[in-house]
């Protein structure tokens, strides 16, 4: 008897200790995994059937024709079936784009190679340590496997731009490994390495794609981020409808600062272990504190959430002793409302922080509208990044008029900008997003550089143009270097200290040493300053007292409501009254009428700033509108 089974034994070897590191690790059972398991599963059955086989050919007196037949066509039929679910391991990303009927039309090398069996016989050679099968079935499987091997070939190489680098990669060492294989074996038949090539080939797309410790965080053993993406990637493709709660943990770096480090990985653990047994439900851990569910039935998101907000009114365990963890939860409702992957993981991330600012255990729902509120920063965002980048910011300029000369003898600088298509953006618009996000602090320099340059090339003293108003935000004046960029930047363009005067809100007030130190600094060089919409906010008298401010200017809301309410008016003349003997000049903003104009030129206001003079022009007409007004 020959038992040249020597490969097979090896083969099957690996193959079952792939199978057992396959399935001992935790599983997102994406499509591609589940291809994967199918083609092992195949190879596997396709080993033991070569050897069953060999058995069978050597007992082949005992068991007789027929059954010794049936068993080595089946063999045969398993190795084409290997050939068909490797062609469908190397498309399982993209399988959904494909009809129906090309699925179908991928088993018929199989149906083909039934036919053949039946009306032609295996044939078999025994020979010293020679054993093998041959006739037109074995040709028949050459030419099957060849079949799939081109065609796999040829498939993924057309879809090259939709397939995975890695899985290209791994397809091309299968077809090659099989192809080194069956060459051996059709020269020297004595070598039966087709099935270790299997072994082989599985063990290197094992190893290289379909390892499920990729897809896990090895801290908690739940499902990281590449896990997060693979699956919800195939959830999107699919149509296929989850929902998502999202939960950030909070006080983590207090929990580091009192018990350390160790304490943190307890209590993280802890978290997930809780997390993780949510039924129906696949947790992920996206970043060291941010956790997604992933909820297999949407309707089950409120019952959820609740048994996430009651655990955590509870303490958590900590070595020495307990301590309550406070967590910012948000809910995505339908994931098929992303178009990939990467939008669907960027609105998580987007919200978890968004989530943060609120009270621990409030829900943020991502509906419609938060979307579209998201989607308007995105673009604002866009809009700030392109004009800063292409230098499309614009400044317009409102003139000042001054009461008791009779002329304009100051502007303020408004800023403007356009978007990539051309469109003016308002500042109402984007001025608080950009205070959020510290995009301000180069819009300003921006705007500032611009104001410069126009004092500069356009001669503005020469129009009675005594000085420019430049707003400065919150976010500028708590910045320790203000003073010295604002100051660097008129020495650049060699412009007077005493034609800038900058403006600040009430709410820059609050960062006292900060602003103070700015405020001082910018005064000792020549500059001035006023104070914006006085009136708007609480009107702290302290800040107005002790701060070195030149001009008041009364807000917009008290120039409208003067006219509007008895108890405005009085408030509004002893305001004035009062900001004048406190030594301060006053410029009224929102002057749109005749009427406030006389108003507030009876209560001795030196500054008019309004739409009743002029709205804010472009730098190449507001010295023109000027012009004819001397």
């Amino acid at each position: 008897m020959v038992w040249n089974v020597h490969f097979q034994f090896a083969a099957l070897i690996i193959a079952l200790v792939i199978a057992i590191m396959c399935f001992g690790q935790k599983r997102l059972n994406f499509a591609a995994e589940r291809a994967f398991t199918r083609l092992l599963f195949v190879v596997i059955a396709c080993i033991i059937l070569d050897i069953i086989s060999i058995f069978v050919i050597n007992y082949r007196d005992e068991i007789g024709p027929t059954l010794t037949q049936v068993s080595c066509k089946i063999y045969l039929l398993s190795i084409v079936f290997v050939a068909c679910q490797a062609s469908f391991f190397s498309v399982a990303e993209i399988r959904y784009t494909f009809k129906k009927t090309w699925i179908y039309a991928t088993y018929l090398p199989l149906i083909a190679e039934v036919l053949v069996f039946f009306f032609f016989p295996v044939k078999i050679y025994v020979n010293g340590n020679e054993i093998y099968t041959y006739g037109v079935p074995v040709l028949a499987t050459y030419a099957f496997c060849v079949l799939y091997l081109v065609s796999t070939f040829v498939m993924v190489l057309l879809l090259r731009d939709k397939i995975n680098l890695k899985r290209r990669y791994a397809i091309y060492f299968w077809m090659i490994a099989w192809l080194a294989a069956a060459v051996v074996q059709f020269i020297n038949n004595e070598l039966l390495v087709v099935s270790f090539a299997m072994s082989i080939g599985c063990m290197y797309m094992y190893c290289k794609l379909e390892n499920p410790e990729y897809h896990l965080d090895f801290a908690t053993n739940v499902f990281n981020r590449k896990g997060f993406e693979m699956i919800m990637t195939e959830h999107i493709k699919y149509q296929e409808k989850k929902a998502l709660v999202n939960m950030e943990v909070r006080d983590m770096n207090m929990v580091n600062e009192v018990f350390g480090a160790h304490a943190v990985e307890t209590v993280i653990m802890a978290i997930s272990k809780f997390a993780d047994n949510i039924p129906d439900s696949t947790l992920f851990r996206l970043e060291d504190n941010l956790f997604c569910i992933a909820l297999d039935k949407p309707e089950d998101a409120e019952k959820a959430l609740e048994y996430i907000i009651k655990r955590f009114e509870l303490p958590w365990t900590v070595e020495n002793g307990t301590i309550e963890i406070g967590v910012s939860l948000s809910y995505i409702e339908d994931t098929l409302k992303f178009k990939s992957v990467d939008d669907l993981e960027e609105v998580v991330h987007y919200f978890a922080a968004e989530s943060v600012k609120r009270p621990s255990g409030e829900i943020l729902t991502v509906n419609d509208e938060e979307l579209a509120t998201r989607q308007r920063s995105l673009e604002i965002r866009h809009a700030i990044e392109w004009a800063l980048h292409n230098d499309s910011i614009e400044v317009y300029y409102q003139p000042i008029y001054n009461i008791k000369e009779g002329r304009f003898s100051a502007m303020e600088a408004l800023i403007r900008l356009r978007d990539d298509k051309g469109s003016l953006v308002m500042p109402s618009d984007f001025i608080e997003y950009a205070e959020k996000n510290g995009m301000i602090l180069k819009l300003g320099e921006a705007v500032f550089r611009k104001v410069c340059e126009f004092i500069q090339r356009m001669h503005v003293d020469e129009y009675g143009i005594e000085y420019i108003e430049v707003n400065l935000s919150v976010v500028q004046c708590i910045q320790t270097d203000m003073a010295r960029i604002l100051k660097n930047i008129m020495g650049e363009y060699q412009i007077p200290p005493y034609r800038i005067n900058f403006e600040i809100t009430e709410t820059a007030t609050g960062s006292s040493k900060v602003i103070d130190k700015n405020m001082r600094e910018l005064l000792d060089y020549g500059c001035s300053f006023s104070l914006d919409d006085y009136g708007s906010g609480y009107s702290n008298l302290t800040y107005v007292v002790n701060l070195p401010l030149k001009i008041i200017k009364i807000d917009k809301l008290i120039t409208d409501s003067y006219f509007l309410s008895e108890k405005v008016r009085i408030a509004t003349e002893y305001t004035i009254e009062m900001l004048h003997k406190l030594g301060m000049e006053i410029v009224v903003e929102g002057v749109d009428s005749e009427e406030k104009y006389l108003a507030f030129k009876r209560m001795n206001a030196e500054y008019i700033q309004g739409y009743y003079f002029s709205k804010p022009l472009p730098r190449d007409r507001v010295l023109n509108f000027i012009q004819e007004w001397l």
